[in-house]
């Protein structure tokens, strides 16, 4: 009881001491202006789909027949000769004076070659066979987590990383975290790409695939085996090593970003819980500017640090903004669950009153159940 009516005060104290300051942006007694909330360092991630766009389908690759896939075969000038077959379980499909022949593996162009070579003088002399993919059935792969359209994709010719994120409708920014994994559930094969627009609508694309054998490219090989990639030097530093091939079966799974909070109170204007960026670090003078900066009554030289530990033990640490400002003494970086407390000339004693119950309910209720960002 007695920690909530600290709290309590603490709040009515906080408010009324924001009522008492200029408007935000404007000029207080010292001539200094209070600082703007920013965003978070890690939403480079926001001009991420920009890049990928850039990046996908910029190259060619022919599609390798699979199990499922339905082919039309004609020969010109005989009309008798045209065919739409299945490529059946054993990957082979049967066609008129031909009989079974196997095509998984191949390309469209190497079943027509090989078409040709099956009739060239025995039934049609000098053959022009063509052939083509009517139906993509034999090369799923699945794209989920923080995309815009999450589901199952047919590849139609060679695949990567950002193909397959780019199919999906791109990264969800608000969400995505700054890493995908990629699990291998086929069989090894060769790399091959998915149909633009979403799934199952049939429009081939074409890339060019990266070597999985390139030094430095942490790309799996074999079913069942996964590995990270890390968007952030793909996309931010244009690392292409790490666009790597994605094969039928495959998963691209982006994981959502966990949610961390840290929180600000005391003499700023914008006291409250804030989430922590997971891609850079944050140091608690920037801290101090996402919630508006010191108000006039603020003691920064008579700041604190608490951190709590897994535990839940807790460590104070003092923090004096104007040596920090002022290179004097070296910025601290922002943890989980930190607490930043500048006091004022008022609500100093009961706010160091309120770091005996941060973080918990006390934290849901000084932000009114909302999280800053």
């Amino acid at each position: 009881m007695k920690r909530l009516l600290t709290l309590l005060v603490l709040l009515a104290q906080t408010a009324l001491a924001q009522q008492q300051q200029p408007p935000s942006g404007q000029p207080d007694s010292t001539g200094n202006r209070p600082q703007q909330q920013q965003q978070p360092a890690g939403q480079s991630n926001s001009t991420w789909n920009q890049k990928i766009q850039q990046l996908s389908f910029s190259g060619s690759g022919e599609y390798h027949l699979g199990n499922g896939d339905l082919i039309e075969v004609s020969v010109f000038g005989v009309d008798n000769f045209k065919q739409q077959v299945r490529v059946d379980s054993a990957g082979d499909v049967t066609l008129p004076y031909v009989g079974a022949m196997p095509v998984a593996g191949l390309t469209a162009t190497q079943v027509g070659e090989k078409v040709r070579s099956l009739l060239d003088g025995k039934y049609i002399k000098n053959p022009q066979v063509s052939v083509f993919v009517v139906e993509y059935r034999s090369q799923p792969v699945f794209v989920l987590g923080a995309v815009m359209r999450p589901g199952q994709y047919q590849i139609t010719s060679n695949l990567q990383l950002v193909d397959a994120i780019a199919l999906a409708g791109g990264l969800n920014t608000e969400t995505a975290a700054g890493f995908a994994i990629i699990q291998r559930r086929g069989r090894e094969q060769t790399a091959t790409t998915a149909q633009s627009g979403g799934p199952m609508d049939g429009q081939a694309a074409r890339v060019t695939p990266a070597s999985a054998s390139s030094p430095g490219v942490p790309a799996p090989s074999r079913p069942n085996e996964s590995t990270r990639i890390d968007l952030r030097d793909l996309l931010d530093n244009g690392n292409l090593e790490l666009n790597v091939p994605i094969y039928g079966g495959d998963v691209v799974q982006i994981p959502e970003k966990q949610l961390e909070r840290f929180y600000v109170i005391g003499d700023v204007n914008r006291p409250g819980a804030y989430e922590l960026p997971t891609e850079d670090k944050l140091l608690v003078t920037q801290a101090l500017a996402w919630a508006g900066g010191p108000l006039r009554t603020a003691k920064k030289s008579k700041g604190v640090l608490v951190r709590y530990d897994e535990k839940g033990g807790r460590q104070e640490m003092a923090i004096n903004v104007d040596d920090i400002m002022k290179g004097k003494n070296p910025d601290i970086t922002v943890l989980p669950n930190d607490v930043i407390f500048l006091p004022g000339s008022t609500a100093k004693s009961i706010g160091y009153g309120l770091l005996g119950v941060l973080p918990g309910t006390a934290s849901s209720a000084l932000v009114y159940g909302t999280v800053r960002r």
